[in-house]
């Protein structure tokens, strides 16, 4: 006769990780919006320079350094909230749930925002056209940096592409992070399979 090993500490209900993903996830998804629409509205407002390194260049990069760091705080939120126990295939799963509520929230706020700037994606490639006008370049370069810059403005305004390519990458770099998180601010758990 088998006997089974009987596990004290179960791991905890899916459920419980909610609160910390929803939480962190909106905030950071706030976050993004934010800074998006600060370097756009910093794009729009700024004199055409020529410059390769425009606010809307800067702005991908900066929005999505911070942004991964989502999945650790998250981390960080459970186990001051719930539970100081974590494995890191759990610290992995809060992570990139964090990351798809990120990019959630975001494109939520951005339909939000078309409603009280219709003309803000038009208002965008205007000025980063204008920009790209004022480099010093071949025309024909001119010409393909702004079919692809225009081509690339429009389609990151589809709510379809800002899920279908937000959550993966977006979801991959917090749950890099949610496991950073696990291994900085849980207590250790055996990983049981």
């Amino acid at each position: 006769m088998e006997t089974e090993e009987i596990n004290e500490n179960p791991p905890p209900a899916f459920s419980n990780y909610l609160p910390s993903v929803a939480i962190v996830g909106a905030i950071f998804g706030v976050v993004s919006f934010v800074l998006s629409l600060f370097f756009g509205y910093q794009q729009i407002n700024a004199e055409p320079t020529g410059s390769i390194f425009s606010p809307v260049m800067l702005s991908g990069v900066v929005v999505c350094l911070i942004t991964c760091f989502g999945g650790a705080v998250a981390v960080w939120h459970y186990t001051k909230e719930v539970s100081s126990s974590l494995t890191l295939g759990q610290g992995s799963l809060i992570g990139f749930m964090t990351g798809a509520v990120i990019v959630l929230a975001t494109v939520v706020f951005n339909e939000i925002w078309m409603l009280i700037d219709p003309d803000y994606t038009e208002k965008l490639i205007e000025a980063t056209v204008a920009n790209v006008e004022a480099m010093d370049l071949p025309q024909n370069a001119k010409d393909d940096m702004i079919d692809s810059m225009v081509q690339g403005v429009r389609s990151s305004q589809s709510v379809l592409q800002q899920i279908f390519w937000g959550i993966p990458v977006t979801g991959l770099l917090n749950l890099i992070t949610g496991m950073i998180g696990t291994k900085l601010f849980a207590n250790k758990e055996e990983e049981s399979f």
